[in-house]
C-alpha cells in the first residue's frame, strides 16, 4: 500500500513539529478529524515507517560527524588570526576527542597498610 498525499504530508509535518493535531491540519485533514483521530494516523504501518525514515534522515542532516568537528577545530587551532584562547580551547577539545589526556598507569608491588586502633580501654 502506498501513502496518500495527506498521509505523506502528515508524516513530514509530524517529523518537524512532533504535534499530531497541527500536523494533521497542515496536511489537509479537517479540524474535526484532527481533534478526534490524528493520533490514529501513525498507527498505519506505512505511515509509521515513513515517519521513521524521515526522522532518521533529518537526524543525519543535523549531526556533524566527528571528522567534520575535528576539521573545524583544527582550522581554528591553526588560524593565527583567531584569538589565542579560542585556539587553545580548540586544541584542548581536539586532545579530548582523540584521547590525548588519557593516562594509562600500572601500579605493581605491595602497599603497606597500618591499622591504628583509636579505641582506648578506660
Amino acid at each position: 500500500m502506498q501513502l496518500t498525499p495527506k498521509q505523506k504530508k502528515f508524516a513530514e509535518y509530524y517529523v518537524q513539529s512532533g504535534n499530531m493535531y497541527k500536523s494533521a491540519i497542515a496536511a489537509g485533514y479537517t479540524e474535526k478529524y484532527a481533534k478526534a483521530k490524528a493520533h490514529l494516523i501513525p498507527d498505519n504501518p506505512e505511515v509509521a515507517e515513513y515517519i521513521k525514515q524521515q526522522g532518521e534522515a533529518a537526524s543525519r542532516k543535523r549531526i556533524i560527524t566527528a571528522l567534520k568537528r575535528q576539521e573545524i577545530l583544527s582550522r581554528i587551532a591553526v588560524d593565527e588570526e583567531e584569538e589565542t584562547n579560542n585556539r587553545i580551547k580548540a586544541i584542548d577539545t581536539l586532545n579530548k576527542m582523540t584521547g590525548e589526556y588519557i593516562i594509562n598507569a600500572q601500579v605493581t608491588g605491595g602497599i603497606g597498610v597500618t591499622i591504628i586502633d583509636d579505641i582506648k580501654d578506660d
